[in-house]
Formats: C-alpha cells, structure tokens, sequence
C-alpha cells in the first residue's frame, strides 16, 4: 500500500464525512484511511463506522479521549502505507488535487514533501475569505539548501503544520517519532523539527492543495495559552529538538544552522503575543518578569511588544490590543455581511 491518511476525530459529526469525501476524490490511489475516533460522544463513532461500512478503504480506530497527538500516534502505529498523511477532521482537498502529488512522489522519491495551505473563512458553507499560504519553490532541495532558508519557510507556515506534508512511514517508525501527548500548541511543528533529522530531500511543491477550515474565533488560542502557565518551560522540547537538528546537520553534512535560534525566536514571540493578547495588566506584568528570566532577555530585535514588555510600557500594549481586536470583530462583521457578500457574487 502506498499512503495512509490519518484523520483524528473528536465530536467532528457534522464534518467528519466531507473531510473523508474530499480524500476519496483526491486523486490518491493505492491508499487507506485511519479513523482514530478519539472518544467522540456525540454521534462521531457511528458516524465513522457507517463510513467504513460504505468504503473498503476505511478503517476506525475506537479509544478513550487523549488529545489530537495521542490520536494521531495510534494512527502511525496501525498505519500499513509507504508514505503518511495527516488531516484534520474538518479540513479537505480539492477534488484531483492529490493527482500531481502521487506522479512526484513515484517520479522523486522524496523522505518529505511539503504543499501549500489554503485558511478558508466561512459564514456557514459559505467561504468570505481565503488567504493561500504557499512557498514560492518548486523541486527538490537539499539540507544545506532547506536549512539556508529555514525562518522563511517557517513565514510562510511551510514548516509548523503536520497536514500540508507527506512523510515517509519508514523514517517515522524506525526513528520513533511520535507526536508529543504534552504539546497542544504547534505540536505539529515539534514533531516536524524531530522528521527533519533524518532527511535526505525534501520535495517542495508550490501550490495550495489543503484546505484548513479557519475559526472566526481568535479568543479560542488565548483559551488555550491560558494553559501554559510558564512559556520558557514549554518551549524547552521545541528547544531541545532544534538542538538536536543543528547537531545532526553538523555532523551529518557539515553545516552551521544559525535559521535555528530566528525560528526558535518567531515561534516565542509568537506565543508571547497570543498570551498577551488579551491579558489584563496583572499578567502583563507576570509575562513581563518572565521573558526578562528567559533565553531570549538579551536578543537583539525590533519586536514592538517584547521592546513594550521590557520597557514596562504596559497600558501602551493594553490600548494597542484593545485597537486591533476591534478592527477585527469589525472586518469579520463586515465580510459575513449579505451585502459584502452579494458583492463577492456569493
């Protein structure tokens, strides 16, 4: 068999079906789909079970809840296909759009290839925004190529999502690399840094083949930020696992890997700003006191909230939140209105 597409669900019964219809109409051959049912109650399982009933190529895997990275690692272990896919259980692909990525996969070989995203906005079925993220590169590239360009890669998301990648099984289970139960936040990406190590290629195609069905709801990753009460001891696997990669890059083919300490750096600001986005001046006091104890206290950058944090400009960052998240709910009102949507031809 060569491809195994893995889809974790979890209360997913209103979308599980068209997410499993657009891997039928892919374009794929020669594939299976893993269901890991990951303790739905809400009609999810039977749901997944009619569909292995009505489809030769399904199988679903039934277990207690345990997050999306136990899920996803159930999948890998039952997984019987040369090379894995990973979706979420309310994403899709365009019809065919998988055909060209099987005539590369034959014709290259490649240990990883990785596709362009396509962030859907919806006002019911309807789409009112779609923002393409895509590497503009085409073709195969090297380690001293890919790690050249590593912080770009990682603007353009082509580096932190598990599900705009085809990964070969046998590096997967030979090396062990398995998605961490403990990370719920870019966990896609520390299992991604752990694949890169042992790459040979990477096959890099430049078009938007899957679809992520974005959440109008930006206060759903400040809910989940909330749950990290130290970013620094967070990080530390995301840390270690680079180190790890510039190590073998190294040894391996003799490279230095300064695009490590940027991403590394992109991705800590990055999770500072999400935890400060709606944090009250108490805790931007606390998220003040702990990046001057962190790694990065002394790194030279132009970053407006760490330069606002570290200065102790805090009503300063509170007044520019408080603009931009009402410039938000203001756009989304406005692009799910009917009339910008009849201006639209929706």
């Amino acid at each position: 068999m060569k491809y195994s597409v893995i889809i974790p669900a979890f209360h997913c019964a209103d979308s599980i079906e068209n997410t499993v219809n657009s891997v039928l109409n892919s374009g794929l051959t020669d594939f299976e789909i893993i269901i890991v049912d990951d303790g739905s109650k809400d009609g999810t399982a039977d749901i997944c079970d009619n569909l292995v009933k009505k489809h030769p190529q399904i199988t679903c895997i039934h277990k207690e809840n345990g997050g999306v990275s136990s899920a996803r690692n159930r999948g890998i272990d039952a997984a019987q296909g040369e090379y894995i896919l990973f979706m979420d259980s309310d994403d899709g692909y365009e019809n065919g759009a998988l055909s060209s990525v099987t005539e590369t996969i034959e014709n290259n070989s490649p240990d990883l290839l990785i596709f362009g995203l396509s962030f859907d906005y919806y006002k019911g079925d309807t789409i009112y925004r779609c923002d393409k993220l895509i590497y503009p590169a085409e073709g195969t590239v090297s380690p001293s190529e890919w790690s050249s360009c590593f912080s770009e890669m990682f603007d353009y998301n082509a580096l932190s999502s598990a599900c705009n990648k085809i990964f070969k099984t046998q590096i997967i289970k030979n090396k062990k690399i398995r998605f961490d139960k403990d990370v719920f936040l870019m966990e896609d990406f520390l299992f991604v840094l752990d694949y890169l190590r042992y790459t040979e290629n990477i096959y890099l195609l430049p078009e938007a083949l899957y679809r992520y069905h974005q959440p109008d709801d930006e206060t759903r990753v400040y809910t989940r930020m909330n749950r990290i009460d130290d970013l620094n001891a967070y990080l530390t696997p995301f840390y270690n696992s680079m180190e790890n990669l510039e190590n073998s890059l190294k040894e391996n083919c003799n490279l230095v890997f300064p695009e490590g300490e940027k991403v590394l750096f992109r991705l800590y600001s990055m999770l500072l700003s999400q935890k400060a986005y709606y944090a009250d001046l108490g805790t931007l006091k606390k998220i003040s006191e702990s990046l001057k104890s962190s790694r990065w206290a002394d790194y030279d950058s132009d970053d407006i909230l760490i330069k606002n944090l570290k200065d102790g400009n805090f009503r300063k960052i509170l007044k520019r939140h408080k603009k931009i998240q009402l410039r938000h709910k203001i756009a989304v009102s406005v692009k799910k209105s009917k009339i910008f949507q009849a201006l639209r031809g929706n």
